[in-house]
């Protein structure tokens, strides 16, 4: 009982501990209406799974960024009949430019390793093809402070130029691209995980409704022995928090568990997709960010429910 009745002063008494009380009695009443609860915490556990799958993309494919932002390459592919003399050519070109010596040269035979190795699901395709669709190249890197110099532009344009050349690419325009893909993604997360949290916080508020109602009878009874609407509420406050801390940690281990199933079960076929998508899980910020998220939906839905109740009873 949530007050004891003390004859000698006339008055109830506070639990000597009442927060083991108020969680004593939470865990009492999920159980007792489990289905219910178990509605609860499926739905904060599925909004927060999609947006941390959407958070697990874009941490992957933010790091993917970090890894290439100070690295500026210039990847000069040649035509397919391009002759030793016009590869030459390029090759006495760069050397003669400070800001283009560091190269390598990428052979036919090695740009076709490349691709087996970071597509190996593609590598049959490629196997069955008469010849290899492949170009030599030269992989250049240049300074950061010569990009976007108007001498850095003439040279591009000056290696165009050169015969054999078919195009001149440059490495920073995918990562400016991958940045612009990471906002997206993060705003579609977010977008997605409010709504959905929403969502969870009414379905929280109902069930926590439909309790008060199982124990309609008992909390009168409360009322009539000098139960404070703090004692009696506490519970049911408890109750959402705990609906959404559990439903927090779900959504965290399924997700964990999805992303090493997929780590393990796409790195072998798909190097460059695992490179990308499933390099690292979230950090342990963003875990305890999702888990507190959870927490934070469930005392608000539990909140809206008592404080409904608070009104109607006055």
């Amino acid at each position: 009982m949530a007050r004891e009745f003390n004859s000698s002063r006339g008055e109830p008494e506070v639990p000597s501990n009442t927060f083991t009380y108020f969680f004593r009695e939470a865990l009492r009443r999920i159980w007792v209406s489990k289905r219910t609860s178990f509605v609860a915490v499926v739905m904060i556990a599925i909004s927060l799974f999609i947006l941390g799958a959407f958070m697990l993309v874009a941490e992957n494919l933010q790091g993917a960024v970090a890894r290439w932002q100070g690295k500026s390459r210039v990847n000069i592919f040649f035509e397919s009949e391009a002759t030793p003399d016009q590869i030459h050519a390029v090759d006495a070109y760069l050397a003669a430019h400070p800001n283009l010596r560091a190269r390598h040269f990428v052979t036919r035979e090695e740009a076709l390793k490349q691709f087996k190795r970071d597509f190996a699901n593609l590598s049959d395709v490629v196997a069955q093809l008469d010849q290899n669709p492949f170009p030599p190249s030269f992989q250049v890197d240049v300074t950061r402070g010569a990009v976007g110099i108007r001498a850095f532009e003439r040279e591009m344009a000056e290696l165009r130029a050169i015969g054999g050349v078919e195009q001149v690419q440059y490495d920073w325009e995918w990562v400016a691209r991958l940045q612009r893909l990471v906002d997206v993604v993060n705003l579609a997360g977010l977008i997605a995980g409010g709504i959905l949290a929403l969502a969870a916080m009414f379905t929280i508020a109902n069930v926590i409704r439909l309790t008060m109602m199982t124990f309609r009878e008992e909390i009168e009874i409360m009322r009539l022995v000098g139960a404070t609407e703090r004692i009696i509420r506490g519970p049911f406050l408890i109750e959402g928090i705990v609906q959404g801390t559990i439903g927090g940690a779900c959504a965290v281990g399924l997700l964990y568990a999805i992303f090493e199933i997929a780590r393990r079960a796409l790195a072998p076929s798909s190097a460059m997709l695992w490179g990308f998508l499933f390099t690292t899980f979230l950090p342990w910020q963003k875990i305890a960010a999702l888990v507190a998220g959870g927490t934070f939906a469930g005392w608000v839905g539990s909140w809206l429910s008592v404080r409904e109740r608070v009104i109607e009873e006055a």
